[in-house]
């Protein structure tokens, strides 16, 4: 086992159905994502990059993306969560969609190909 199941391993049943849940969604957005806790978040690394995370808190669940515009850019799509520049707080009774992870993950990830595009440029 990696050090990401012992962490969902060790969480109450409804959060780690609701996490669990989520790594799976983004393990098939982005086959091949390298998962590893970054300061004890769970995190997925895109071309050495981090993606996206998520974690337990004692009050909340979080889903985050700690780099770029993706959340800023898809506020609109946010509304009803408690959210900033880089988390979006949630319960495992009000879970963040598959749909919208979705929509998330691949913006992050084409915004990660478009840094590394430019940086192969300049």
């Amino acid at each position: 086992m990696n050090e990401v199941s012992d962490y969902l391993r060790n969480l109450p049943k409804d959060e780690r159905i609701t996490l669990a849940n989520i790594r799976k969604h983004i393990r098939s957005l982005i086959p091949g994502a390298e998962e590893r806790l970054s300061r004890g978040v769970p995190f997925f690394y895109y071309k050495g990059k981090r993606a996206v995370g998520f974690r337990s808190s004692k009050t909340h669940l979080s889903f985050f993306i700690m780099e770029g515009n993706v959340l800023h850019n898809h506020k609109s799509a946010l509304s009803g969560y408690n959210y900033s520049s880089t988390v979006i707080r949630f319960t495992p009774q009000h879970p963040i969609p598959d749909k919208l992870i979705r929509k998330l993950v691949l913006a992050r990830v084409a915004e990660i190909n478009t840094q590394i595009q430019v940086k192969v440029k300049t």
